[in-house]
């Protein structure tokens, strides 16, 4: 009988629970599992469901029973996924469920950003319109997408999601080719050229070796004072302080994300001096928890559950 053990519960709402096998088994759910309670809690597991629980060669060294990871995301760079091939340990993500969320996330920071939603907001609160003698207010100026151009780092589903939206409202789009690549593919734009010309920048490639620090201050620098960046991808692909940095001193137009390097955000992260900008927006990692991406994902982690114990290789990555 499997032992499945559910490090993070609460990453999923309620009111999409997550479904039992049809196989015997036993579950054990917990909330949420500091680093320290992970072996203890799982170190008779045979089955482990997570999210965002480190678990790095040391740990999974201690989890002998164990035989299948069901991650609960597309990301999966909390995993040791070399151990896990190494030691025959089955991984299996969610796929493809959030493309649309994230990518219309995307644009509704573009806009808010560009629209200069915020102080609209800030000056509707204080009573512009209602004490204003003309029919119209423009407390802040407004950009249109419409001409603009927009650099897509990381062209994966998401990013080519938000680049054909961006097409639809007039947007250049530049498919930006790997950082220092100078084989340029077809159809891609060189790094620092795209960097160079961008009006608006998505980041959207997963977290690895070759990405984390991608965006630092020698790229705020190059940037247009006019630019915009968002970074709904992983916290550390671009530098935060360097990022908070071109915010202050204006070497940037504004800036939004969806993700920060440590989540929940502490008091002391660089992030905190932003939170009260009208040139930043930061949300606290949603943009995939539409009601329609997690009715997918809890749908998926049933098929990856069921197709393990079958033995079948159902969006594996191991």
């Amino acid at each position: 009988m499997h032992r499945i053990v559910v490090l993070d519960a609460i990453s999923i709402p309620k009111a999409f629970p997550l479904p039992r096998p049809s196989f015997e088994h036993e579950w054990v759910s917990y909330e949420t599992t500091k680093p320290e309670e992970i072996v203890p809690r799982a170190k008779d597991a045979t089955i482990v469901v997570t999210n965002k629980c480190k678990l790095t060669s040391q740990v999974l060294s201690q989890l002998p029973k164990l035989q299948f990871i069901a991650e609960l995301a597309t990301g999966f760079n909390n995993i040791d996924v070399a151990f896990c091939k190494e030691k025959g340990i089955g991984v299996a993500t969610i796929q493809g469920y959030s493309t649309k969320s994230v990518a219309e996330h995307t644009l509704t920071m573009m806009l808010m950003l560009s629209r200069n939603s915020l102080i609209t907001r800030k000056a509707m609160e204080d009573g512009i319109w209602v004490n204003a003698n003309c029919f119209c207010q423009l407390p802040a100026p407004i950009v249109d997408l419409d001409g603009k151009t927009v650099a897509i780092i990381g062209n994966g589903a998401i990013g080519s999601r938000i680049g054909k939206l961006c097409e639809a409202f007039g947007m250049k789009v530049l498919k930006v080719e790997h950082k220092g690549e100078s084989n340029i593919r077809e159809g891609y734009c060189e790094f620092d050229k795209a960097i160079l010309e961008a009006d608006f920048i998505s980041v959207n490639c997963p977290l690895n070796d070759k990405t984390n620090n991608l965006i630092t201050a020698r790229e705020f620098g190059m940037m247009k004072k006019s630019c915009y960046i968002i970074n709904n991808a992983r916290g550390g692909v671009v530098n935060e302080q360097d990022l908070v940095n071109a915010l202050l001193s204006e070497e940037i137009a504004g800036a939004a994300g969806d993700v920060a390097s440590t989540e929940p955000l502490t008091s002391d992260h660089p992030f905190s001096k932003c939170l009260k900008m009208d040139n930043f927006i930061l949300t606290p990692h949603q943009a995939w928890m539409s009601d329609a991406c997690l009715t997918e994902l809890v749908k998926q982690f049933g098929e990856n559950l069921e197709a393990f114990n079958q033995g079948k290789r159902v969006r594996r990555v191991d």
